[in-house]
């Protein structure tokens, strides 16, 4: 099944959420299409920051996930998203997984950060 995408804007971020089950062979094509549909709607709304809830199941494949996270920066600056914080609820071996994720980012020049509670991840995310 793909992954599954809702997104909603507000005035100062945008929120979206994952849900369904990562395959290994179909995640990393999906997790890109999912980037590519928040960039498009920060740049439509003229959105910054953004707040991503994944609710994802099944194993993560550390390949897949790496290839996404040295994507995933350019698509999102050239749409001007210049802060992401990532709320994984998956269990602990999805968090460490992703948090992976969150390195090869961050080495390309992503500010983002990978959380295991949405609350502390929009504090973050809304600081200057």
């Amino acid at each position: 099944m793909p992954i599954q995408l809702s997104l909603q804007g507000y005035r100062d971020h945008l929120r979206f959420e994952v849900s369904g089950t990562r395959v290994p062979s179909e995640f990393g094509v999906e997790m890109l299409k999912v980037w590519k549909r928040v960039a498009d709607e920060c740049k439509a709304q003229g959105i910054k920051k953004v707040l991503g809830i994944s609710k994802l199941t099944g194993p993560v494949p550390v390949t897949e996930l790496y290839d996404v996270g040295k994507e995933t920066p350019l698509i999102l600056a050239r749409a001007g998203c210049e802060k992401v914080a990532y709320v994984v609820l998956g269990g602990d071996e999805a968090f460490r997984a992703l948090k992976f994720g969150e390195d090869v980012a961050v080495n390309r020049g992503q500010t983002t950060r990978v959380f295991a509670d949405e609350r502390l991840a929009l504090a973050w995310l809304m600081q200057p």
